[in-house]
């Protein structure tokens, strides 16, 4: 069977103008659930991992997304107060076609990171963490999503950051034989293998990321697999959102 997944940071559902800088975090303002609802719904994946999704009393967006694609199956972690939208809550999301079992979400031990930005405010890392489950998709396939700390907005180099590393790799790392993992990593390269070298043991595979997966030109967004037999890669690099969907197609 072929499995299509997905794998977008939405950024709170924030896009911007076609027109606008692309470059620029102030461009990202405009609702734009539409525009993701109907690029997801273009795609037709079976399996979603969404970052930086909304949440409040009245409207999940994990759920508004499920809904709208008729996908019946999902979950959505809320981990902190959201720094895009004042009264949501910051969550990741796993949104599927089949059924989900097992499900667990872990927080990382927070540095905490902070900065002072040029205008006198202060910034201090906010949690973060892995969401864990089980689809049935004929077998068992565990499925991770998860959301790293911004590592060089705190002007941090996280190859030189072992305690974290350390703490990340104990919480990501399964013995699953078939193993889906995918996230926005914050750590800009081909290759996550270059910065979570003991991670990829017992025969764990990744995306080579030849295009960057947002507009600013970063590698931020990485997909790992165990099991499963890569067939297609594609990024859509016309998403208006900050990062881009990075859609994989594999064979089961």
């Amino acid at each position: 069977m072929q499995l299509k997944t997905v794998q977008w940071n939405i950024g709170g559902g924030k896009i911007r103008d076609a027109e606008s800088d692309a470059t620029a975090d102030a461009s990202y303002s405009r609702d734009g659930m539409e525009h993701i609802i109907e690029t997801l719904r273009s795609i037709e994946p079976h399996i979603i991992t969404l970052q930086e999704t909304h949440a409040n009393k009245e409207n999940v967006q994990a759920k508004a997304i499920a809904d709208a694609l008729g996908l019946e199956y999902f979950v959505n972690d809320e981990y902190a107060d959201s720094h895009v939208e004042k009264g949501q809550r910051l969550g990741q999301a796993i949104i599927s076609t089949f059924p989900i079992s097992e499900h667990s979400f872990t927080l990382f031990a927070n540095p905490p990171y902070r900065v002072e930005q040029p205008n006198g405010e202060i910034w201090i890392s906010h949690d973060k963490g892995i969401a864990r489950c089980v689809l049935d998709i004929g077998q068992p396939l565990t499925v991770e999503t998860l959301h790293m700390f911004p590592f060089r907005r705190f002007g941090v180099d996280p190859k030189k950051e072992p305690v974290v590393m350390d703490d990340i790799i104990e919480k990501v790392r399964s013995d699953a034989p078939l193993l889906l993992l995918q996230g926005d990593f914050n750590m800009d390269g081909v290759r996550l293998a270059e910065f979570l070298p003991d991670l990829f043991v017992g025969g764990l595979e990744e995306l080579s990321l030849d295009q960057p997966t947002t507009p600013k030109g970063r590698r931020y967004d990485h997909v790992v697999y165990r099991g499963l037999k890569l067939k297609e890669v594609r990024i859509i690099d016309t998403a208006l959102t900050d990062h881009y969907p990075v859609c994989t197609t594999f064979e089961v």
